[in-house]
């Protein structure tokens, strides 16, 4: 074994030291353990609520929608999608949409929504999976009743259950005498939750032939939904197919339709990690302290040492290699205790968020990358703070090292 190591673990572990050094190297190791661990809960829930954000989003929205300047909407919808999947090897999946403003009633309740007609078969939304009372059928009953699926929220908000007949009015524009709004009756089959409880307070879905007639629309739609391979590709794709299509119809990226969401999302995470990464860097300069105490207490046998011969650099080494020790050790606490809490949360689900957040629980994605970073980080900065005590403790006059007392 390296004798500067040994010495070190010596100085540290010994049993014959004071204490009160032992109670400072402590207090050095679960400073730095706790700030690892607060850093890494902390990236885990930001990138969590990331990532839990876009896909709630892009299951309900898509990654990328095409749309129309044109009131009528997209005229030739199968050409869009043929000259689309020809020059974007990217796409997952294509789906015709009709969405309007309507309002649904229910006995005496009335509520504004968004109905979206969709065609189930070649539907890319999450809505399928997301089924919490009664089954994702859009097939129409009959002439009279069709079928609709409605977001939990508003089914609470209206009293709906699964089964019930309510209306729709189909809004053109400024509801007059001359521009009457079309009424059509469903029945409810089933009922939806996302965790984005404004999406479920709004959009309910209906089969596709049904929404483009209450809008008259023909065999027009107002957008194609899109999803592709990676969400963090959606603008750059946008603008390749921005450069396919031509006039009226242009392309849109989630993150340009929910900007605000999206900006929101990262201020959230963008200054936590700097503050809580202070934590670290205090508890860093808490080992200066730590290894300042052991030099003085350990000044005699830093004399001894220098009379034995031990060079200004081994005594040096020395005390970084304490520095080192109590990094470490705090690393791994750090590590256990960050990991062990995200995980449990990821689990058990100890904390519930309110609506603010777009989701019930907690979200915890660990990132290996992430987790590697903060060490190596935390790691670099513990090394630097034990050269101030460490060169210090070189420069010790070994005659009167051995004279302290």
């Amino acid at each position: 074994m390296n004798f500067k190591f040994f010495i070190a673990k010596r100085f540290l572990f010994s049993k014959k030291g004071s204490k009160f050094i032992s109670f400072i190297t402590f207090v050095s190791v679960i400073g730095l353990a706790l700030g690892v661990a607060a850093l890494i809960i902390t990236t885990s829930i930001l990138s969590g609520m990331k990532t839990e954000i876009k896909e709630k989003v892009a299951g309900l929205i898509s990654h990328i929608q095409i749309y129309s300047f044109k009131n009528e909407g997209i005229t030739d919808y199968q050409e869009v999608i043929n000259d689309v999947k020809t020059h974007i090897s990217e796409i997952k999946g294509i789906s015709p949409v009709v969405q309007r403003e309507a309002v649904i009633r229910y006995k005496e309740n009335v509520e504004g929504i968004m109905l979206k007609g969709i065609i189930p078969e070649t539907d890319i939304s999450t809505a399928r999976n997301k089924i919490v009372n009664g089954e994702f059928n859009l097939k129409p009953v009959d002439t009279i009743f069709s079928r609709i699926i409605i977001g939990d929220k508003l089914a609470k908000k209206m009293k709906i259950d699964v089964g019930n007949k309510i209306i729709v009015f189909g809004i053109k524009g400024i509801p007059s005498p001359l521009n009457q709004p079309k009424i059509k009756q469903f029945i409810v089959s089933g009922i939806y939750e996302t965790g984005l409880r404004d999406f479920d307070d709004v959009i309910v879905y209906t089969d596709l032939r049904t929404s483009q007639n209450m809008f008259d629309m023909g065999n027009n739609i107002t957008m194609l939904e899109l999803s592709i391979e990676d969400i963090e590709k959606s603008d750059e794709i946008s603008d390749k197919i921005k450069e396919i299509l031509v006039y009226p119809n242009f392309p849109r990226s989630l993150f340009k339709t929910f900007r605000g969401l999206f900006t929101w999302v990262e201020l959230q995470s963008a200054p936590t990690p700097i503050i809580l990464g202070l934590i670290i860097i205090v508890a860093s300069f808490n080992i200066i302290g730590a290894l300042l105490m052991l030099v003085l207490e350990k000044t005699q046998s830093i004399g001894i040492l220098k009379s034995l011969g031990t060079s200004n650099k081994d005594i040096m080494k020395i005390f970084i290699f304490d520095g080192m020790i109590i990094g470490f050790i705090g690393i791994i606490l750090g590590n256990i205790i960050g990991i062990g809490l995200a995980l449990l949360e990821l689990k058990f689900k100890l904390f519930t968020l309110p609506e603010l957040y777009y989701m019930k629980s907690v979200p915890i994605e660990l990132q290996t990358g992430y987790i590697i970073l903060i060490s190596a980080i935390t790691f670099c900065l513990v090394i630097a703070a034990t050269l101030i005590p460490s060169y210090l403790a070189s420069k010790f006059d070994p005659i009167k090292s051995t004279r302290f007392v």
